[in-house]
């Protein structure tokens, strides 16, 4: 038996594949821009139930493992990495284009796989080729010479750049669909490593246009304790001691604590972590990634948690910064915050060496 699911991109899909019968016993789908890390167990104890598996009787866990959105991706795959340490079960993960591959029929070939990664650009696979990221109309010079059948949500603009005729748009399914690219994960071969994102676009690649680009465009919403895995992420992205997801999620789950992620087309750029007690709050950690710095990201996260400690008659917001860091400094001063005390040798930097802790607070009231 295998459980396979999807969170990849703008859906979220899970099934129950019996592999010995060679047939999906329960299978589940549902669009969704956001909201994945929520949607995800539910769905899977459904098909659970349908299918009347127990979770000790599944032999393998199947997941995609991207391209797609940061959170999607992150989110199935420690939903697999879980699963697979709780019953001592290997994970087979396959790449999204070959998951939405699956949605088509045997014989429209040669296939080609086009998804929208934003900024011009598609994720492109063509007759099972591994997915590259490339722009529109590079890609169309790696179209296979005959007429192609194309899927997926980038299919409209490769289609629209080719030479007119080249492509014939399928209506199978633009997305992964748990339901059918199942039966590759009962056929492909397990792997002792944990599966790792594939994300084809660098974490720390600045985008050409990206310079110039404001907060303005930049939204702000609250974080589940089921995102402690893109929290634990985000912040391996900015700092040399990361934190795990699960020290996140214990951090997250405690009274008074808060955190906030800021996403840009549902891309998470920066994220904070505040706690509050006695009339006071003190922010935990708050980072942005590299690519996305300079642009007032972390600023409007600050601004965001002010607002709502004052509208909670909160009266002070604390927060710690290690002395030699004078970029961080300067954005806490720009947003208020005044130094009110000092930690000897309180954080532990590489090497042996310790560094003070600055405290600064601002005045909410």
């Amino acid at each position: 038996m295998l459980l396979a699911f999807d969170t990849s991109m703008a859906a979220c899909s899970a099934a129950v594949y019996d592999s010995a019968r060679m047939r999906v016993l329960a299978a589940r789908f549902a669009m969704m821009e956001r909201g994945h890390a929520d949607a995800l167990a539910p769905m899977i104890k459904s098909v659970m139930d349908e299918a009347g598996i127990a979770f000790p009787d599944l032999t393998r866990i199947g997941v995609t493992r991207g391209p797609g959105t940061f959170t999607g991706v992150r989110t199935g795959i420690a939903m697999a990495r879980g699963l697979a340490l709780a019953l001592d079960r290997k994970i087979v993960a396959l790449d999204t284009l070959a998951a939405i591959a699956a949605n088509a029929p045997k014989d429209k070939t040669p296939l080609v796989i086009a998804a929208d990664a934003r900024r011009d650009e598609i994720y492109f696979s063509a007759q099972g080729a591994a997915p590259i990221v490339l722009p529109v109309k590079e890609a169309v010079h790696r179209l296979p010479l005959e007429q192609s059948f194309i899927l997926g949500t980038g299919a409209e603009a490769l289609i629209a750049a080719a030479p007119e005729g080249r492509l014939i748009r399928l209506t199978a399914g633009n997305l992964p669909d748990a339901r059918n690219f199942a039966v590759l994960c009962a056929t492909y071969p397990v792997s002792d490593d944990p599966p790792e994102p594939l994300y084809l676009r660098p974490p720390d690649a600045k985008p050409q246009h990206q310079g110039g680009k404001s907060a303005a465009q930049i939204a702000i919403r609250q974080a589940s304790v089921n995102e402690a895995q893109v929290l634990s992420a985000l912040h391996a992205e900015c700092f040399d001691n990361a934190w795990g997801a699960a020290e996140f999620a214990k951090l997250m789950a405690m009274p008074g604590a808060a955190a906030y992620l800021a996403l840009e087309a549902d891309e998470p750029l920066a994220f904070l972590l505040a706690r509050q007690a006695a009339g006071e709050a003190e922010i935990l950690t708050i980072a942005t990634r590299p690519f996305a710095r300079r642009r007032g990201i972390a600023g409007k996260l600050m601004s965001h948690l002010a607002h709502e400690l004052r509208e909670a008659g909160l009266v002070q917001l604390f927060i710690e910064v290690a002395a030699d860091n004078s970029a961080a400094r300067a954005l806490y001063e720009g947003q208020d915050f005044t130094v009110t005390g000092k930690r000897k040798a309180y954080y532990e930097m590489p090497g042996g060496r310790r560094e003070d802790a600055i405290v600064m607070m601002k005045a909410l009231a």
